[in-house]
């Protein structure tokens, strides 16, 4: 429990630091944070190519509908990331994405730069697990 509670205070401070690394529909304060969408962390560089790659994957139709429907998206520049609850700080790799849901809990392991079909997966494999979770 009190990891939970640190995760939260640690993730609190994040969102609040670093919302200018934030993408416009970014949210500001843990207590925003929709109970039925997977939150996205996504962790980035600048002048990151497998960044821009994965920058142009969510923007892909079907992806970007999924995103739109089912998440929150934050960017969160590598750099920042000592600012991470400890246990998201495993790499210094580019793309990192996280997918949790409101409480801060882990949905899927994380992922990379991927493709397409790839990141429409995890997207729903996240959105199911979270389902899952809201029925208990």
């Amino acid at each position: 429990m009190f990891r939970r509670v640190l995760l939260f205070i640690s993730l609190m401070f994040v969102l609040t630091v670093v919302g200018g690394c934030a993408n416009s529909n970014s949210i500001e304060t843990p207590q925003e944070l929709p109970k039925n969408k997977v939150i996205l962390y996504i962790i980035k560089r600048d002048g990151c190519p497998a960044c821009e790659y994965q920058k142009r994957v969510l923007k892909v139709k079907e992806v970007k509908e999924l995103l739109d429907n089912y998440c929150k998206v934050v960017y969160i520049d590598v750099n920042e990331q000592e600012k991470l609850p400890r246990e998201w700080m495993h790499t210094n790799k580019t793309p990192t994405v996280h997918f949790v849901d409101s409480n801060l809990n882990r949905l899927i392991p994380s992922i990379g730069s991927v493709y397409p079909y790839e990141f429409r997966d995890a997207i729903l494999k996240a959105k199911k697990e979270l389902d899952k979770r809201e029925l208990k």
